[in-house]
């Protein structure tokens, strides 16, 4: 591709990028103008309505942020700089990896999607960067990574306590997989059922978030009776 070309093809990210910057500018105009709707009086707007446009600007600026990720990998020459970039990427998404007596801690200050949530991409390319920079932390100051064989891999979610309770979703409406598939990668020998059991609760708290435990089987019994007497 000769240098014309190349720019030819950055233009059109550029572009590209550009509308679906103006999608997610559109998206929170309208959840703007819902919200002041909501907070009239007599008004047959619901909460809900409010909440999915803020969905839909969340899931536009998700996509402006993978589009934006791409570019930067195809612009960014100096391989210091974009590993630097992925670093700083771990710290801009707020996820803390924890661990002692043999238990794992994953804390994200987001919900785990749901199961039939079309885009995923804004929890599970984070949760993949913050593990594998995780790992490569713990190579290079001659710690081990964990590995599990037989293990439980435990979900805590937790829903703001000041926002309506109808937000709180049943356990299995929670799209665990994905999560899953990123865990097992750099943590488990295998997420076959005869190896990986799950187990979920709810909690409310100050703000939204997962937290979630990866320990051998043996030790779920004595952590779960602690944390729930």
């Amino acid at each position: 591709m000769n240098e014309k070309d190349v720019l030819k093809k950055l233009k059109m990210q550029l572009d590209d990028a550009q509308k679906t910057a103006g999608n997610v500018e559109q998206n929170l105009a309208e959840a703007r103008n819902i919200l002041q709707a909501y907070t009239r009086k007599n008004t047959n707007v619901r909460y809900t309505n409010f909440g999915e446009m803020v969905l839909e600007s969340s899931k536009s600026a998700e996509r402006l942020t993978e589009k934006l990720r791409r570019l930067s990998l195809e612009v960014t020459l100096d391989t210091q700089k974009y590993e630097n970039y992925k670093s700083d990427l771990v710290l801009i998404h707020g996820i803390d990896i924890f661990y002692q007596n043999q238990i794992l801690e994953v804390t994200m200050p987001v919900l785990v999607p749901h199961r039939k949530e079309s885009y995923t991409d804004y929890l599970y390319k984070p949760l993949h960067t913050a593990f594998q920079h995780w790992c490569l932390k713990r190579v290079e100051t001659n710690l081990p990574v964990p590995e599990y064989e037989n293990c439980t891999v435990c979900f805590m979610h937790l829903y703001d306590k000041s926002l309506p309770a109808a937000r709180v979703r049943d356990h299995d409406n929670c799209e665990e997989k994905h999560v899953l598939d990123v865990i097992a990668n750099f943590f488990l020998t295998s997420d076959g059922g005869l190896y990986l059991d799950t187990y979920h609760f709810t909690r409310m708290g100050d703000a939204d978030g997962t937290r979630i435990f990866i320990m051998d089987n043996s030790l779920f019994p004595e952590w779960i009776s602690r944390l729930c007497p």
